[in-house]
């Protein structure tokens, strides 16, 4: 059986071409991981700010979030707890500013009946497995809880698998 055109990717295709042509940081770069880690010494943390607590600074370009290869590990929080992992408020490359996605990342995850040690593709969200933000100066990682109280005690941490291209910005 023939293999159906093209039979190349864009990246192999531009790696072998006469002069070579560059591939996108992201496409041929490294993965990084940033993790981010916060103990709870009292519950209360809710959305009064939705994306009110801040857990890591990205860097500034091309960031592509991996979401399925990212993880969150949190304790059990109150009752009817939700958490949401989302992205700051940050100024995108052409100077205008981009407002709070505080469950970009993940959205409403029960953490009210039980701990959660997951990746952070739920449900449905498999096509938007991978997410891209180009910013000028950065973004804030950040999260929030809603609906009842964080947790107690315990961490909570996230790992944030990621592609970067500092020169997109």
């Amino acid at each position: 059986m023939a293999i159906s055109a093209p039979t190349k990717s864009a990246q192999y295709t531009n790696r072998t071409a006469t002069p070579p042509v560059l591939n996108d940081g992201r496409d041929s770069g490294p993965l990084h991981v940033k993790l981010a880690k916060l103990t709870f010494t009292a519950a209360g943390f809710t959305s009064a700010a939705a994306g009110d607590l801040k857990l890591e600074r990205m860097p500034a370009g091309k960031v592509r979030v991996y979401r399925g290869l990212s993880w969150v590990v949190c304790p059990v929080g109150t009752g009817t707890s939700d958490f949401d992992l989302g992205i700051g408020a940050y100024t995108k490359a052409d100077g205008t500013t981009q407002a709070l996605a505080g469950a970009a990342l993940a959205g409403s995850l029960d953490v009210g009946g039980a701990a959660l040690n997951q990746n952070l593709i739920t449900g449905s969200d498999a096509l938007a497995s991978m997410i891209e933000v180009e910013s000028k100066s950065g973004w804030d990682l950040v999260c929030s809880f809603d609906t009842a109280n964080s947790p107690a005690s315990g961490d909570l941490i996230v790992a944030i698998v990621y592609s970067h291209d500092a020169q997109g910005a």
